[in-house]
């Protein structure tokens, strides 16, 4: 994997770092469960049993003692929150790491959005979605990248496109899992058949079983492996899962938002069939948003508050809007397809949240208490903290450096920072700086023990941001045991 330290020109990693650091980073997890079982059941026999089998000498033994007790004190301070200790140094440290996780030659071309699986046994598996196929896949259509084990050493990527993705993924713009393991896609043109004169054209619902997905029906006789799709929503650039087979889309035909009811995916949950007559569509005409072409308008549901936010694109604008809200106006006339259902709805309670500081903004996602929002113009990074929903404050912008690329953003769940770039055709993972390094070339060395020790004996303080950097042992303060843990790392 390739690094960029965006506050500076040197790009040398330390190779003593894994970048899944924690407060205190070990190398091996292994090494971290032992050390924690020596500690808590007291098996102190273990240090006889290496200094007898290593042979070591009195002064090696001394020095043995004190670091093996050192860092049994340390260990019982790592386990806080893994993701959200991540996270919140991400969003306070002076500045950034992004990693390069994967490009084209893996299958990304023209990237619009990324997902995490929801299925508990797979934390670490993300789904970028293509508008078209890969360079190497001569067949139209939108199409997939998997990343297993992400962000991890063992990470790899599968590529996938269905074979009807032709109509099924045409232009896909947007991603997004709901917490039964299906996903759905939205298609960013006026007719997934092409015609010119037409409007057929939605979001497209699928399973991500992998012995499912782009496997069945390849060949007919059905239509491909797709679970179901509904076709009222042309130009659709941004899709939010609410919970099992509903979603809201961003239908830039309309010029407005839509909520999507498959309720039974095809009849026996058929894969590749054409009956959609069960479908329920609520459009809330009331919502005015503004589509611009070719780039996507991502939406998230604040699942605790019941609250959508919406990227309105064209309007430059993030919009809020209650999902619990709205009745039926009138009955619309589908296009194209009978269902059970097309409304449109009165009475949105929705509200402009943020008009200011945006230019572009594509992507969007929610992390506990953060509303984050990247900017395809700037490739800004925008954290807000939405703890009071009706009082939403910025609080910091991260710098990609990528201009007119960014497209979309997702918080793992490790509290890093995913996001692909649409021109470049790229997958970067964010990750804040390694703990010690204050100097920002991004390795321990003895500039940063100088400016450690600097601080401790009050001859210059460190600003406040990089005291998070400078507390090595996350104990809330800044001391010699912070500077012996710099020394032992760069041993």
């Amino acid at each position: 994997m390739d690094y960029i330290v965006l506050s500076n020109p040197r790009m040398n990693i330390s190779k003593l770092f894994d970048k899944t650091n924690t407060a205190l980073q070990f190398k091996s997890a292994k090494i971290y469960s032992f050390l924690k079982v020596c500690l808590f059941h007291q098996y102190f026999k273990t240090i006889s049993y290496i200094i007898i089998s290593f042979g070591l000498t009195l002064k090696s033994q001394v020095i043995f003692i004190m670091r093996f007790f050192y860092i049994f004190l340390i260990v019982i301070t790592c386990d806080t929150s893994y993701a959200q200790m991540y996270f919140q140094k991400l969003i306070n440290s002076p500045f950034v790491v992004s990693s390069l996780s994967s490009t084209e030659a893996e299958g990304l071309y023209a990237p619009r959005d990324l997902d995490f699986n929801t299925d508990p046994s797979k934390p670490n598996e993300l789904w970028v979605i293509n508008e078209n196929s890969a360079t190497f896949d001569p067949n139209f259509g939108g199409s997939t990248v998997t990343y297993y084990n992400a962000g991890t050493d063992s990470q790899w990527a599968e590529y996938r496109k269905d074979s009807y993705s032709a109509h099924f993924m045409h232009t896909a713009s947007a991603i997004a899992f709901s917490d039964n393991g299906g996903f759905a896609n939205t298609l960013d043109v006026q007719d997934a058949n092409g015609n010119p004169n037409g409007y057929f054209s939605g979001c497209t619902l699928w399973e991500a079983d992998t012995s499912i997905y782009a496997r069945v029906n390849q060949n007919g006789p059905e239509l491909g492996s797709h679970w179901d799709m509904l076709h009222q929503s042309p130009f659709s650039v941004g899709i939010a899962a609410e919970t099992e087979n509903i979603y809201w889309l961003f239908d830039g035909y309309h010029n407005t938002i839509a909520k999507y009811n498959f309720q039974e995916p095809h009849p026996d949950h058929e894969h590749g069939g054409e009956d959609h007559s069960d479908g329920l569509i609520y459009r809330y005409d009331e919502i005015v948003v503004d589509r611009v072409a070719g780039l996507s308008s991502h939406m998230v549901i604040d699942q605790s508050n019941a609250l959508l936010y919406i990227c309105d694109t064209g309007n430059q604008r993030i919009l809020k809007v209650n999902i619990n809200a709205g009745a039926i106006n009138y009955n619309l006339t589908p296009y194209g397809e009978n269902i059970e259902g097309y409304y449109s709805m009165i009475g949105a309670e929705y509200e402009t949240v943020i008009d200011s500081g945006l230019v572009s903004p594509t992507g969007i996602d929610i992390y506990e208490n953060f509303l984050l929002v990247s900017d395809y113009s700037s490739g800004e990074i925008i954290i807000y903290n939405i703890e009071q929903p009706d009082n939403i404050q910025e609080i910091k912008r991260l710098q990609t450096g990528l201009v007119e690329d960014v497209m979309s953003i997702k918080v793992g769940p490790d509290g890093s920072i995913w996001y692909v770039c649409t021109n470049s055709g790229k997958l970067y993972q964010m990750l804040p700086p390694i703990n010690g390094d204050l100097n920002g070339d991004n390795s321990l060395t003895l500039a940063d023990m100088v400016l450690l020790l600097s601080h401790i004996i009050n001859s210059n303080l460190l600003d406040q941001e990089y005291h998070i950097l400078a507390d090595m042992d996350s104990n809330g303060e800044i001391d010699i045991l912070d500077l012996i843990l710099v020394l032992d790392y760069m041993e």
